[in-house]
């Protein structure tokens, strides 16, 4: 429980350095580079994009070597990258193609600690508790992302851009020292040298086949494509629609968005209970269908009034906590599932179908939204989410009866 401790520690601090670099990188292209909407869609796509490729070549990696070496490396490697930004703000030497190179390789670096991470929590810990320990992580992002997201302007306010930025790297240094201490499992398979390219290749497509062969882990990575495509479409729509066809108030939207942190430790706390009461496959597809239902509620919100607006409370609170529940559970049967030596590379590539979901989610509800309107792209996503909780409901369940 100790270790878990710390594991947890690092990600409350580690959490909040990444809240804020998302804050404070497109704050700086704003305000201080002047950059135009195509230039903010790049820094999301340096972002995905880099997180896609790298993906499976770090999974190789992760289930080689020390998940905890790993995760100092990242948070190290994040807090440089980052201190040299702060540094170039501080000296006005801030471009967009060096804000492109940081976001590209800060995403990297989240991608091989998350991987790691996951492969650690499989290692150290018995498969009883995984449950119970996702929901804490998910309970301990979801304070932190509403913590960032509420001080952080207020921090770019009062220090500026570069001390912003010097603020995020130290928050990775703090990780990375909580880390130092952990146990640290010998992975599966340990790695006696760095891989060479054809070994690389090679046990990537190991990974790969291992996750294309199981039916139930199959199902998870379609199922993570799908919501991700979702949560992408819905997410190029929705500020549109309730800042410009609700016409609500920014204040009132600030109100609404805040709930979101509240729905997400609601998700979190329930998590456990209804894993043990009804099984984790249940509540993994429990969760989706509470996604799906929160999400109808945006497009179903019409006017200003409160009706609309306590619909839009009602999706922060229904839809992110079953989200929630859903990340939570899928996380955990992917570590349950997976063959301990190719836990890693599944998991990457499962991160790696949703990454070019995001892509595709964000380029498609941008053309969707522009041709048809806001409203039915959000319509849409709701839509994808239905589809996603009837087919779990219909695979995972009828998995779960045959015996393995």
């Amino acid at each position: 429980m100790k270790q878990f401790r710390r594991v947890l520690a690092a990600e409350l601090i580690s959490n909040f350095g990444s809240m804020l670099t998302r804050l404070v990188i497109p704050w700086i292209a704003t305000l201080s580079l002047a950059a135009t909407p195509f230039d903010m869609g790049l820094l999301l796509v340096a972002d995905v994009l880099a997180g896609a490729l790298g993906a499976l070549a770090l999974g190789t990696l992760v289930d080689r070597w020390s998940a905890r070496r790993v995760m100092i490396a990242a948070d190290l490697l994040r807090a440089v990258l980052i201190g040299l930004l702060a540094l170039a703000a501080w000296g006005e030497l801030a471009s967009m193609p060096l804000l492109l190179a940081a976001a590209a390789a800060s995403g990297l670096a989240t991608m091989a600690f998350e991987l790691a991470r996951s492969a650690w929590m499989a290692r150290a810990l018995p498969a009883h508790e995984l449950a119970t320990r996702n929901s804490q992580l998910a309970g301990a992002s979801a304070v932190t992302e509403s913590v960032s997201f509420g001080i952080g302007g207020w921090i770019y306010q009062a220090l500026g851009g570069a001390l912003s930025l010097a603020v995020d790297a130290a928050s990775y240094v703090a990780s990375a020292l909580c880390l130092a201490r952990i146990d640290d499992p010998e992975p599966a398979a340990p790695a006696q040298r760095w891989p060479r390219a054809r070994e690389w290749l090679a046990e990537a497509r190991a990974g790969l086949a291992t996750l294309a062969d199981d039916p139930t882990l199959r199902t998870l990575a379609w199922l993570h494509g799908v919501v991700t495509l979702g949560g992408s479409l819905a997410g190029t729509s929705y500020m549109i629609y309730v800042s410009r066809d609700l016409a609500l108030d920014p204040g009132v939207l600030g109100m609404i968005f805040a709930v979101g942190g509240a729905g997400s430790a609601l998700g979190a706390a329930c998590a456990p209970r209804l894993g043990r009461r009804f099984g984790e496959r249940a509540a993994l597809v429990a969760g989706v269908a509470v996604l799906a239902v929160g999400s109808l509620m945006i497009p179903l919100a019409t006017g200003a009034g409160a009706f609309a607006i306590g619909l839009l409370v009602g999706h922060q609170l229904v839809g992110d906590a079953g989200h929630t529940v859903h990340d939570i559970y899928d996380r955990t049967l992917r570590q349950t599932i997976a063959p301990a030596d190719r836990l890693a590379r599944i998991d990457a590539g499962i991160r790696t179908l949703g990454q070019i979901a995001t892509l595709a989610g964000a380029l498609g509800g941008g053309a969707l939204a522009t041709a048809l309107g806001a409203r039915a792209a959000l319509f849409l996503a709701a839509g994808l989410f239905g589809l996603a909780a009837c087919f779990a409901f219909v695979t995972l369940l009828r998995q779960a009866a045959r015996p393995r």
